[in-house]
């Protein structure tokens, strides 16, 4: 995937700020943002200002937005072209013929001027827009994702490079347009818990899970005190190197499915998870098992976690994007539990295996109010029994279980049926499918193996009787 340096939003009223911000984000050429330069700068200071910030070394994003009639927007893209911007902008809303002729209009202007034609995104929907404002105000029957895909396939079969939308929205996108189209997304809030006016937030670290192409970001480093170091800490987050590399062969188009395998990988190289279908463990059950896993490993591996509590922040924004707390269950879900509610901001509790027998006999840690909507976290989900205790505990204490995320799961059919008949769902970072599929990749079982632990996950009692 294509990765581009973080977008910094000189969203400021004057030429001065405009020029003291780009004197200082110009300070070391090899991590040097792309700057985006939008109405307020450009309508009050014209093509001088984007010659300011070329001039400084910097790549610019031109957010202009347009959205007339197909010639008039053609005439002005052509405008547009000659400027040199590596990026610039054009409503999706404005229909089919009129992004063609803005494309057209770009592609005239960069071949007179002799420069290279920008890439152009749809604008899909605003961050600021959320399913109240699509459907009440602007009377769209479609959900807010149909109408993003609807978006961006139009954009594509227009010939566009990409488009704008939130992280979020990155993998509903990829489904109709496929990976090599581009998605830039805004509403990045380093500290999620802050908005402003956007409403479809995500941190840069979830958008780099999420796949987005690069990030543009505003506030969070234009108004910070100190404006390199605020750029500096989000583009590590977004642009974080990823220690564990995914083995040849396995299909990654998805970035929860990068992370999946990622992860599986993390799980066999610490080894956390063992594999012996032909000398099968023995678990406290009395059952017989071709594996073994002890998930407790993964917090003394800093990369691991990391894939990890990150890969958990991604899950619970996309599924459970109203979460208010995050519960750990006692003990191996406590730690990714921290990591996760530091990651999104959140207050963190955690559970008890059972009420305490002296005090107040409490099983809840934490504050949690009532009717505070919960994801719960745990290690590992093997039949779901043990977790459920602990939402059924949240439960009782007046929380709201909106759902659970756990590191690993067995996908074993008791487990579907046990979270169905709770009124749950559920998400792992990775699973029994994608673990196997890895150790098979990396010649870890044979195929016969495979055939092994693949009917052990259909009936693991009678895998059990058979060895």
């Amino acid at each position: 995937m294509r990765r581009f340096e973080p977008i910094v939003a000189i969203d400021v009223a004057t030429k001065e700020e405009a020029t003291a911000l780009l004197d200082k984000l110009a300070v070391d050429p090899q991590t040097r943002p792309i700057v985006k330069i939008g109405m307020e700068l450009y309508y009050g200071y014209g093509p001088a200002i984007v010659r300011e910030a070329q001039s400084r070394g910097f790549a610019v994003f031109l957010d202009l937005k347009l959205h007339d009639i197909p010639n008039t927007v053609q005439r002005a893209m052509v405008a547009v072209g000659k400027l040199g911007v590596a990026f610039t902008t054009i409503q999706a809303a404005g229909g089919s013929e009129m992004l063609k002729a803005g494309l057209a209009g770009l592609k005239d202007g960069a071949a007179q001027a002799g420069v290279k034609v920008p890439n152009l995104l749809a604008i899909t929907q605003l961050t600021s827009i959320d399913e109240d404002i699509l459907h009440n105000e602007q009377h769209v029957n479609l959900s807010l994702i149909d109408s993003v895909q609807n978006y961006a396939r139009l954009a594509k079969e227009s010939g566009l490079a990409g488009v704008v939308c939130s992280a979020k929205e990155v993998q509903a996108i990829r489904q109709v347009v496929g990976d090599d189209f581009l998605c830039i997304t805004p509403g990045i809030r380093p500290n999620q818990n802050v908005h402003d006016d956007q409403k479809r937030v995500v941190t840069p670290a979830q958008a780099h899970e999420l796949g987005s192409n690069s990030i543009v970001v505003g506030r969070p480093i234009t108004r910070a005190k100190d404006p390199v170091v605020a750029y500096q800490q989000i583009r590590d987050q977004f642009l974080a190197g990823d220690s564990a590399e995914v083995p040849a062969g396995l299909k990654t188009t998805a970035s929860e499915n990068v992370t999946a395998f990622r992860v599986a990988v993390d799980l066999l190289n610490i080894k956390a998870v063992t594999l012996q279908p032909s000398q099968p463990f023995t678990w406290a059950s009395g059952l017989h098992s071709p594996i073994y896993t002890d998930n407790r490993l993964t917090i003394s591996y800093p990369a691991v976690r990391r894939h990890i509590f990150r890969g958990m922040s991604t899950l619970i924004s996309r599924y459970f994007s109203d979460a208010e707390v995050i519960a750990g269950t006692a003990t191996a879900g406590i730690p990714h539990a921290s990591w996760v509610a530091e990651e999104l901001n959140l207050p963190l509790i955690y559970v008890r295996s059972k009420p305490k027998d002296h005090g107040r006999g409490k099983q809840l840690e934490g504050v949690l109010k009532q009717g505070q909507k919960v994801v719960v976290i745990d290690d590992l989900i093997s039949t779901g029994g043990s977790v459920l205790k602990a939402v059924n505990a949240v439960r009782k204490a007046g929380g709201e279980v909106v759902g659970v995320v756990s590191v690993f799961t067995y996908q074993l059919p008791a487990a579907v049926d046990n979270f169905k008949a709770a009124g749950l769902t559920y998400h792992s970072v990775t699973n029994y499918t994608k673990l196997i599929e890895t150790a098979e990749a990396q010649q870890l079982i044979s195929s016969d193996e495979r055939k092994s632990l693949h009917a052990w996950r259909q009936d693991p009692q009678a895998w059990s009787d058979a060895h």
